[in-house]
This record gives C-alpha cells, structure tokens and sequence, in this order.
C-alpha cells in the first residue's frame, strides 16, 4: 500500500512539473524505487562477484590467523630435561600424509583402558584379602594370612575376623649365615670411586635450535623446534679431591640431519639460515675444565657451567652455557640450552617476504647421554 501511495504521489508530482507529459512518457511502477527515485537498485555482475571475494577472503585470513595462533606449531617438542626422553619432531600431516598422532592416540587408549582393567583386578583381589578388624560373612570360618591364623567371630553385633593364633615359622640355620652374610655392609671407600675415566656421546643425546617465527607482521607467532640425534663427541672425568671435574670436552652435531616437523622449512634451511648444505657441522670445544658439585656423585642433580668455543655457521664465538647434570648408573646426563642472535654469526633470518620471518633472537639446546668407555 504504501508502494502504490508513493507510486501515485510520483505521478502527480511530474504532472504539476509538466502538465503536458503523456503517458508514455510517465516513469512505469517498475522504475520507481521504494524512496520515490526513478532509478532501478540493481547491482552489475562485477560488483557482487567483488563482494563475494572480499567477505570469502577475510573469512580465510581470519581462519588462518587462528589457525596460526592456536593450531600450528603446537606439537614443538619441550625443552629438554634430565631423566626424560631427547624426542624429536614429527613430520607434519601434509609431509607424511596421515595424522601424527592418531596411532599414537590410539595406543594411549588401549594402554589406558588394559592399566584401568589391571588396577581393578588388583583391588578386587586386594578385597578378597581378610585383614584383622575387617568384616566378615560366616562365623567360624577360619583363614591364614602370613604367620596369623585369622578365625570369623561375632563381635558386638558385627562379625569380624579375629587372630587366634601365629603359625610358627622355621628358620633354617644356613638360610640365617647367609642372611647374615648380606646384611653385612663391606667397609664403604672412596665416595664415588670407579666414576673416573672417558665418557662418550650414547644413543639417546640430541640437539638443535629454538626459534621463533612471525606471521604477518608479528600478528601471529609460532615456536619452531629443530632437532638432530647424530651427536658425537667425549669428555673425561677426572677427581680433584672429593670433587669430579670434567676435561676435555668435545661435540659435533651433524647439522644437515635436524629435523623440525616442516618439510619445506628443512630444505629452506640447507640453503639459507643456517646453509647446512656450505656448513654442515656445529662444534663445542671447551676451553677449561668444568668442576662438579660434591653433591654429583651422590646421583643428584647439580648445575655448572660450560666455558668454551662454539662454531656455528661457520663462525666460533667463545661462550658459557649453564648446564645441568646427573651421574646414575654409570651414565651421565648432560642438558644445556644458549641462548643466540643469529646475526652474531653471519645467520640471516629466513623468510617469505610479507608472509612469515624468523626471529633474530634463538636458542641452541641440546641434551648429552654419555657412557663409560
């Protein structure tokens, strides 16, 4: 109704403006829009094509951007850690072709599901046990536990099990030498004899890098880990009174084997970054021995400290790395992190110009496991 009112009202205004205006000449319904105007609102082709492109590309930038911040990137590697395992990264879905985690996930399930299973086994067979003071079900049933004999009998109101009597135990007399024997302590020596000697890197150390990169401006960052197992290197321990001291330090790592997850970001690396491909090793040597806490021999965790020349890139560059360290069983753990700017040796961040960039600042962190011999 209101469209018809406007229609009219339209009309008469041209005829009050041209009195001699036919009706042909009289704009048609169809022309005249809900505001009175006689131009059709009608979009051209072009325009919603370009309407449609800009709302699909900020839903895309928006869904990367989250993706970035909360997806990608996530399943870095901790940092590393005494008494726990060097892992390294795992290729990514895109690299492999199938989800890094789901037979991993689906391991965990089982394992979960067998260890729920056992734990209740174990309950209901811990239940089955009488104990003196718990209840019992018939008076005058009778059961052995140990060197007790347990017998079911009404107490108050409640029946629980009481004792009545101790079995007797016989004690075999070479059965008691030998006892004897082995709870005899020999005569303790010299704290932490038999540590001192040559040690190697063991299957179990790795090392590699730390890094930071910038999408977009900053507008979304991820840690990128890459990591390496082929270590190789020694160190001899030697005593200065009660404490130990470690010599003779040296490590390679095999920089062309690191590892970070990302197919594409390893092989940028063999050409520029760090150019494994024109520098294939990094280096520790050190400069000084490195004197142990006491406490070290005792199996405890202690810290030092690592002065020495670490060559990377082609560069050496004298550094202290704090370290900590662990003596158990023979094995000595050794896990260290520096901190680095890249430009200190000749590095450029790799980038993709107006896309993503490394940070200039990192970390080289790495984990010894070296055994005697």
């Amino acid at each position: 109704v209101g469209g018809e009112r406007m229609v009219r009202a339209e009309r008469c205004r041209h005829s009050e403006l041209s009195p001699n205006l036919t009706m042909e000449s009289m704009p048609s319904d169809e022309s005249i829009g809900m505001n009175g105007m006689t131009t059709r609102r009608t979009w051209p082709l072009w325009k919603k094509v370009m309407l449609a492109c800009a709302v699909f590309g900020t839903l895309a930038v928006i869904g990367a951007v989250v993706y970035l911040r909360y997806f990608y990137g996530k399943d870095a590697p901790p940092p590393f850690e005494l008494s726990s395992i060097a892992l390294l990264p795992i290729q990514s879905r895109r690299s492999v072709g199938r989800r890094p985690y789901g037979r991993r996930r689906l391991a965990l399930i089982i394992v979960s599901v067998i260890t729920i299973m056992m734990a209740g086994n174990a309950v209901a067979d811990a239940a089955k046990v009488p104990k003196l003071g718990w209840p019992c079900s018939k008076v005058g049933a009778t059961s052995t536990v140990g060197a007790t004999q347990l017998r079911c009998a009404l107490t108050g109101r409640k029946k629980r099990w009481t004792a009545t009597s101790v079995a007797s135990v016989t004690t075999n007399p070479a059965s008691a030498a030998s006892a004897a024997i082995v709870g005899s302590a020999a005569p303790a020596g010299t704290p932490g004899a038999g540590l001192e000697g040559p040690y190697t890197v063991s299957p179990g150390s790795a090392a590699g890098y730390r890094v930071r990169e910038l999408f977009v401006g900053g507008l979304a960052k991820v840690e990128a880990v890459g990591r390496t197992d082929a270590v190789t290197g020694s160190v001899t321990l030697a005593r200065n009174g009660e404490a130990l001291v470690a010599q003779n330090i040296a490590v390679t790592v095999d920089m062309t084997k690191l590892v970070s997850g990302e197919t594409r970001r390893d092989g940028r690396m063999k050409t520029t970054g760090l150019e494994t491909d024109k520098f294939p090793n990094a280096t520790f040597s050190a400069s000084a021995a490195t004197s142990l806490p006491t406490d070290a021999i005792s199996g405890k965790p202690v810290k030092a400290t690592l002065s020495g020349k670490l060559t990377l890139h082609g560069v050496s560059r004298d550094v202290q790395i704090p370290i900590d360290v662990q003596l158990k069983d023979g094995t000595i753990e050794v896990v260290g992190r520096l901190g680095i700017t890249m430009k200190d040796y000749g590095i450029e961040p790799p980038e993709i110009p107006d896309f993503v960039k490394a940070d200039d600042d990192g970390a080289f962190e790495f984990k010894l496991v070296l055994k005697k011999g």
